[in-house]
């Protein structure tokens, strides 16, 4: 365990390297491409190169300089950054916590009866669920709520804000289009392993011995249950996270994903999701640098304490590691 756990450590700062310099580069480059289209003469203007201007902003960040906004209040490169990670990182944990606890809850309910099946209902609630990505179930749900206040009258108002950023009503609809999706995989995925596990020899002979069906499942199944079971829960909040900026974008919700938005859509698009107003953003490398890169920690992170997780509670994971210690 402690090797493996340091390999992974050992990675983590190399690939938000790479996803560093991909980020500035990126922009830097596109920004060439814009300019090189331009009709009046930007193109006419010499560019340094991606290495020179990297390392001019290597040098800068090394002083805890990450530079500022092209905006009139000049914020932070690093304030903006953490401004954002700290509503996209409460979103995310709702949403994940909530995901997760419904689509558990799916999983168990859906594996029934002696010798265990599974439920009919669960393909149809699964597959509705799968299909439906978070961006078109935010975009229906928007169009619904329109529906009824156009329905209700000059006077109506509506149920809940359609956008804005706040920990009340705001947080429905992200949450919403942000949990269905995965609550129906982890759902689907839990109930395959259950299912799967309670088929296995061992059960077959523990029931055949006369225990209890309840403390076979509980006792013995879960445990072996546990680490595939984490592992779909970290597959889930990837999605959670790839989802995050139509989300955002979607309901002017003031975190990464939107702050990434502004950087990636091109002023012709300023005025959809609450972008207006937001065009110096468009391309600008020290900001899509460090959205990428607090992105792919995410990733990097879910991913590295679904690993050491699994490890942990189930031993037979960390074999090749003692047999390479052995030899």
């Amino acid at each position: 365990m402690p090797r493996f756990l340091l390999r992974r450590l050992l990675l983590i700062p190399l690939a938000l390297a790479i996803l560093h310099f991909a980020g500035f580069a990126y922009a830097h480059l596109a920004q060439a491409a814009q300019a090189a289209r331009n009709p009046f003469g930007a193109a006419a203007q010499e560019r340094a190169s991606i290495w020179q201007v990297y390392g001019a902003y290597l040098q800068g960040a090394a002083r805890g300089d990450l530079g500022v906004l092209p905006t009139i209040a000049k914020e932070p490169v690093g304030a903006a950054v953490l401004k954002a990670s700290s509503a996209s990182l409460g979103l995310l944990a709702l949403a994940f916590l909530i995901s997760a606890a419904i689509g558990v809850g799916l999983g168990f309910a859906a594996v029934r009866g002696r010798p265990p099946t599974l439920a009919g209902w669960l393909l149809p609630i699964s597959a509705l669920g799968l299909a439906a990505p978070s961006f078109f179930i935010g975009a229906l749900a928007i169009g619904l709520l329109l529906a009824l206040l156009l329905r209700g009258g000059p006077d109506a108002q509506l149920l809940i804000p359609l956008q804005g950023y706040g920990w009340d009503e705001h947080l429905i609809l992200p949450l919403l289009a942000l949990t269905i999706r995965p609550a129906a995989q982890i759902g689907q995925m839990v109930s395959g392993l259950l299912l799967e596990e309670l088929h296995m020899p061992y059960v077959v002979a523990a029931a055949s011995r006369g225990i209890p069906w309840r403390v076979i499942r509980w006792r013995h199944v879960l445990r072996n249950f546990l680490a595939p079971a984490i592992l779909a829960l970290a597959g889930s909040f990837r999605l959670i996270v790839g989802e995050l900026v139509l989300v955002e974008w979607l309901f002017g919700w003031s975190g990464l994903g939107r702050l990434l938005a502004f950087t990636l859509l091109p002023p012709s698009s300023a005025t959809v999701g609450g972008l207006s107003g937001h065009q110096p953003l468009f391309l600008h490398p020290p900001l899509v640098a460090a959205l990428l890169m607090v992105l792919g920690l995410l990733f990097v992170v879910a991913d590295t304490g679904a690993a050491v997780a699994a490890r942990a509670v189930d031993p037979r994971l960390r074999k090749p590691e003692l047999e390479q210690q052995h030899d």
